[in-house]
């Protein structure tokens, strides 16, 4: 027997089968022809033993196309050879019998396990078995496909089908002008198994030829069609608005619109261009949106703005009036000052402004808002702040904020409040060891009442042994003789000091005063004699 792929069984081979075999192959078209080596096939006497079935080559898994005719081949051996039955078997139920099976055109439903037995026709042993698989497969075929043209409104959305049926289930691909959708990446693009692919929200770039191609292992087959848009003259789906705002800021006019084409938007102030497709001029940007950006925003920049949107079925304008406003502004700050303790304090603070506009001023303490007392120790008028009967309480850090809808604006200045200073405490003499004419004083830096000492004066009483002396006092913020003034520059910064020219046998008493800005603060106690 000679097999489907050409390989020579001898079954039950006898003595006569012994020799040389070789293989010639011929081309039909050609008629050349080859000749292969010989081989030789020796044969010993098997005897006239029974041998029961094999099979020698079993049936092979095959995969054909519905329509093709399928055949499945099992070669088996036994002897006697001339009882030899072989047959063949689906889901039990005999089919035929002999060393092929053919299946003229096959279909799906000829896919599934064919058995082949092997058996003796004067035998009740058991047969021998080999299995094989039959696979029909169909090419992919359209049960639904697109019409050759398919027509679409702007911003709608659009079903283009097209459902596959084959064995395997074809896959099914789309393409857009010889792309694949895949790669687009267009989020409005969405592709179904169910329906096939769903455009929404429709663009006039969405127009072109789509392809569904789909495709298996038996074939594959397409169909395409063509998206055409249909146009629309422009329309404002967000026209342009009134627009108020402070020079220096930003203006921003919305021009939104929707069209097939999509329209080109122009924006003109009276006759010049100020921005389109091809004009740019500075401080003017046409946004992606098709509003236009005016940054920064000046007093000539008020009038009227028009869009323009057209395309290649029509035209149509909006017209939006700017109007700028001047800054608000502190034109005149507040200062820093420094009042004595107990006088009144003024902080002026005064704005230039938009007559169009209302403005209001407030004036905060650090943090915290600084309001208007019932007993009018403290009043804003106008935006001046007075504080009456000044303390060490009110010194700190004022701001002063206008606040307007044409802007806002601040300005901070300190307030000192400053006093006479007190007198230095704790004041002491001691003989000075290395001069018989001098002491030092020494003593506790008094407060130097918010303002820094100018100096410290020392006044000295000088007593004869038991007897008081009068003498005229030099300090020229006192007259309350006999006290002399001994030191009048004594520097501030030092706690001790000596005091010569003293004359031996006599008694001393001394004091001390501090000096800053204000005036000459009280007299120390007197030391001791």
């Amino acid at each position: 027997a000679i097999t489907l792929d050409n390989q020579l069984v001898v079954l039950a081979t006898v003595a006569a089968d012994a020799g040389r075999y070789h293989v010639e192959a011929v081309n039909e078209v050609t008629g050349e022809s080859a000749t292969s080596a010989a081989i030789y096939l020796s044969v010993s006497d098997p005897g006239s033993e029974v041998q029961t079935p094999v099979i020698v080559i079993g049936p092979k898994d095959t995969t054909v196309l519905a329509g093709i005719q399928a055949t499945l081949e099992c070669v088996a051996n036994a002897r006697a050879v001339e009882n030899l039955v072989v047959s063949w078997k689906r889901d039990g139920r005999h089919l035929h019998s002999g060393r092929r099976l053919v299946i003229p055109t096959p279909s799906s439903s000829d896919t599934g396990s064919y058995v082949c037995e092997a058996s003796l026709s004067n035998s009740t042993g058991r047969p021998a078995e080999a299995a094989a698989h039959l696979t029909v497969i169909e090419p992919p075929s359209l049960r639904i496909q697109p019409q050759r043209e398919t027509f679409a409104e702007l911003d709608r959305t659009v079903d283009i089908p097209c459902q596959a049926t084959g064995v395997p289930q074809p896959r099914v691909e789309w393409f857009k002008d010889a792309v694949p959708v895949s790669k687009l990446a267009n989020p409005r693009y969405k592709i179904t198994a169910a329906t096939g692919l769903t455009v929404r929200r429709v663009q006039p770039g969405d127009g072109g030829i789509f392809q569904c191609l789909a495709r298996n292992a038996a074939g594959e087959t397409q169909a395409s069609t063509q998206l055409l848009v249909s146009g629309a003259a422009p329309t404002f789906t967000s026209p342009p608005s009134d627009q108020t705002v402070t020079d220096g800021n930003r203006a921003l006019f919305t021009c939104q619109t929707s069209g097939a084409p999509k329209p080109a938007i122009t924006w003109r102030k009276g006759l010049q261009v100020l921005a389109s497709g091809s004009v740019q001029v500075p401080r003017f940007t046409l946004l992606q949106s098709g509003g236009l950006e005016i940054q920064p925003i000046s007093f000539q920049d008020s009038g009227a703005y028009t869009c323009i949107a057209s395309n290649s079925e029509g035209s149509i304008n909006a017209t939006a009036t700017l109007t700028v406003m001047k800054r608000t502004v502190i034109s005149v700050p507040p200062v820093d000052q420094r009042v004595i303790k107990g006088t009144t304090a003024t902080l002026n603070c005064n704005a230039t402004h938009d007559p169009r506009v209302t403005i209001s001023f407030r004036w905060e303490r650090g943090d915290k808002p600084v309001l208007p007392t019932s007993g009018g120790r403290v009043s804003v008028r106008q935006g001046a702040l007075t504080i009456g009967q000044t303390w060490s309480g009110d010194i700190g850090d004022y701001t002063c904020t206008v606040t307007s809808a044409a802007g806002n604006d601040s300005h901070t200045a300190r307030l000192e409040v400053i006093e006479l200073p007190h007198s230095p405490r704790s004041l002491t003499a001691r003989l000075n060891d290395s001069d018989s004419r001098s002491v030092l004083l020494s003593w506790l830096r008094p407060f130097d009442g918010n303002s820094p000492l100018f100096s410290l004066r020392a006044g000295a009483l000088r007593k004869h042994l038991g007897e008081t002396l009068s003498v005229a006092n030099l300090c020229v913020f006192c007259l309350d003789s006999p006290w002399k003034v001994s030191l009048s520059e004594v520097d501030p910064a030092v706690t001790e000091t000596p005091v010569g020219g003293l004359t031996p046998a006599r008694t001393y008493q001394f004091r001390l005063c501090a000096v800053n800005q204000v005036g000459r603060g009280q007299y120390s106690a007197e030391t001791q004699r």
